[in-house]
């Protein structure tokens, strides 16, 4: 599908007479919740592991992916083989094929949050599902220095999945890394401290030092420490700027395209929305227009570089009916839903947000929803666990395809289906993609059943604001709206 992000190359600042130094200083408004490629699910973790670790190959501001790990890679029908060149640990030892067989198979064996990005891979899904044996898994090492990888099927994008995350080389040990830096000091909730990678294969590239990070919770906090020089960038989901703050800061702010989103999900396994109605009812009530200025109104499921389809408008009469179909169905009354809480991560934008859609819902429908904050992990484990009714939540796509959103509403089980919502005729577009010469057709319908279904309901795609100082002269910044900070200059 064509990709219609531009190159997101930023140069920012302006040159000083000041000495450099060579400590870049960021902010995380939570502290990541693991180091480990294998575990990483949320955006500050894959960020912070994506510093420390390197893939088979790594994404480029372009959108694009470049050899890293591999020095070339052969590419014939379904298999993919990928040379390693010679590169090492940071404890000396050498990075070799049989550490990535390993890692993938580890993730595929789960359980884990991204095993599905491996589902292109020969007999992954049907060994993640325990249909299978991990040793019939298309991925083996020939020897040291040669990774072999088959597909069930031509799959156009699993060349640049090798540059997210989870398909990077853990070690055996957590103390080593293989990336362009390495932890020299961690305090949990306060700060990261790295410093580069002597033994990194390519750290005549990487122009940095140092880099600190500040846990720094309240987006006010964060700004104010920006203002007195203490951080030189924040922002996108890494540290948001304070909502009210963005239109005073006028033409100092800077924006990211992003191939993200926040969402509104149901719990369809969960009264009472299971039923399909009143799901529809508090998807068309919201009036989008109201929500978040600096971001884009949500009219698709996926984001405008993915879809052009327009299903989320608002409909305040059309709402009341659904809500009245959905009460008679379930043979319920108004106030029995004043019982319900909405969840929200515990940042100044969410409780924002949260707030309005509470405000929409309670003008409408007459009944005021409650409201519950949480920390980043415990609202993680509500989502994946299904303990709950109805939250706010926000996905960012793995890679550039509609599926890696999509796919993950294949099977009620998948842990990032917050929803637990399944569809046979869902399942059956999905299947018959990626095996036709219709595929962006195919995906298209599935988006539209989704849609239909509205087991969740988009509230915005992310247009990211940040704020960069003078000592940056160059930053750098993925499609999908990952920071590359190894890439990242100084003035």
């Amino acid at each position: 599908m064509k990709v219609f992000f531009l190159c997101l190359l930023l140069l920012t600042g302006c040159r000083t007479a000041q000495k450099p130094n060579s400590q870049l200083n960021l902010a995380f408004n939570t502290h990541p919740t693991t180091t480990d490629p294998r575990k990483a699910a949320d955006f500050i973790s894959s960020t912070l592991v994506c510093m420390i670790y390197e893939g088979l190959t790594r994404c480029v501001p372009g959108g694009s992916v470049e050899l890293a790990l591999a020095e070339r890679v052969e590419i014939k029908d379904n298999f993919y083989v990928f040379h390693l060149r010679n590169a090492y640990w940071s404890d000396g030892n050498p990075i070799t094929a049989f550490d990535f067989e390993r890692s993938w198979k580890e993730i595929i064996g789960g359980p884990s949050p991204c095993a599905f990005l491996f589902y292109s891979i020969k007999n992954a899904e049907k060994c993640a599902r325990g249909e299978g044996g991990i040793e019939d898994v298309g991925v083996r090492a020939r020897d040291a220095r040669t990774l072999v990888v088959e597909l069930e099927r031509p799959t156009p994008y699993f060349y640049s999945l090798t540059a997210f995350p989870s398909f990077l080389a853990a070690p055996k040990e957590q103390e080593i890394v293989n990336g362009p830096y390495r932890i020299e000091k961690i305090v949990h909730n306060s700060e990261i401290v790295l410093k580069k990678n002597e033994r990194f294969w390519n750290r005549e590239n990487i122009h940095i030092d140092q880099i600190h990070i500040s846990i720094v919770p309240d987006e006010m906090t964060a700004l104010q420490m920006f203002e007195r020089g203490d951080l030189d960038w924040i922002g996108a989901s890494l540290s948001p700027l304070p909502p009210d703050a963005i239109e005073k800061l006028g033409d100092q702010i800077q924006y990211i395209p992003s191939a993200a989103s926040t969402i509104c999900t149901f719990n369809t396994q969960q009264f009472p929305f299971q039923n399909k109605n009143l799901r529809k009812a508090f998807s068309l009530s919201i009036n989008r227009n109201e929500i978040e200025e600096a971001q884009i109104p949500a009219r698709s499921i996926l984001p405008p570089v993915f879809s052009c389809q327009s299903f989320y408008l608002h409909d305040p009469e059309g709402a009341v009916l659904y809500f009245e179909k959905g009460l008679q169905e379930l043979g319920i009354e108004r106030q029995d839903l004043e019982k319900l809480t909405l969840y929200f991560r515990s940042t100044q934008t969410e409780k924002r947000l949260a707030q309005t859609l509470q405000k929409q819902w309670k003008e409408l429908f007459g009944i005021t929803i409650q409201l519950a904050q949480l920390d980043f992990k415990t609202h993680a484990q509500k989502l994946q666990t299904k303990d709950y009714q109805i939250s706010l939540a926000s996905w960012i796509a793995q890679f550039e395809d509609p599926i890696s959103i999509l796919d993950r509403f294949k099977h009620s089980d998948h842990l990032k289906n917050y929803a637990g919502w399944e569809n046979k005729a869902y399942i059956a577009c999905l299947a018959a993609s990626s095996i036709s010469d219709n595929r962006i057709k195919l995906l298209a319908e599935a988006e539209s059943i989704l849609s239909d279904e509205a087991p969740i309901t988009p509230i915005y795609h992310w247009s990211s604001p940040f704020l960069c100082s003078p000592r940056i002269k160059r930053m750098a910044a993925s499609p999908c709206g990952g920071i590359l900070f190894e890439r990242f200059e100084l003035n």
